[in-house]
């Protein structure tokens, strides 16, 4: 393609593919109801193989694929932590993820991992000191 379409041309084409897809990840466990340790590892997979395939696209910067996509592992990752350790890395790390991103990972139901009745009261505590 890039004898054919200018560099300017393919990074206006495909420059926001990786801020869109790295958005539809996050967004989309806001929609699930449960998920396990192989739904995690799949998307981890599944992000890995995006983030190979838009690598290979010359327009597209692949560092700032790569810290959007590293971004979506971790947060994905955070569903097999217990909660009292997701807690402990909400504190450490307030600012890595929007409040409705973390209120997300509370509801989604993950084999094994216990939540608490006051999650969410424990929670906007941690980040009300923002």
């Amino acid at each position: 393609m890039a004898p054919f379409v200018a560099g300017v041309k393919r990074n206006y084409i495909f420059g926001g593919i990786c801020s869109i897809a790295a958005n539809v990840f996050m967004k989309a466990l806001a929609d699930m109801k449960s998920i396990n340790l192989f739904g995690v590892q799949e998307i981890r997979r599944n992000s890995i193989a995006l983030e190979q395939a838009l690598a290979a696209i010359p327009s597209i910067d692949s560092e700032t694929v790569q810290q959007r996509l590293d971004r979506v592992r971790t947060y994905y990752e955070l569903l097999n932590m217990p909660f009292e350790a997701l807690l402990a890395f909400i504190t450490e790390h307030e600012n890595l993820f929007t409040a409705t991103e973390y209120t997300n990972l509370l509801k989604v139901q993950v084999p094994g991992r216990e939540i608490p009745a006051d999650a969410r009261d424990r929670l906007s505590e941690i980040l009300s000191h923002r």
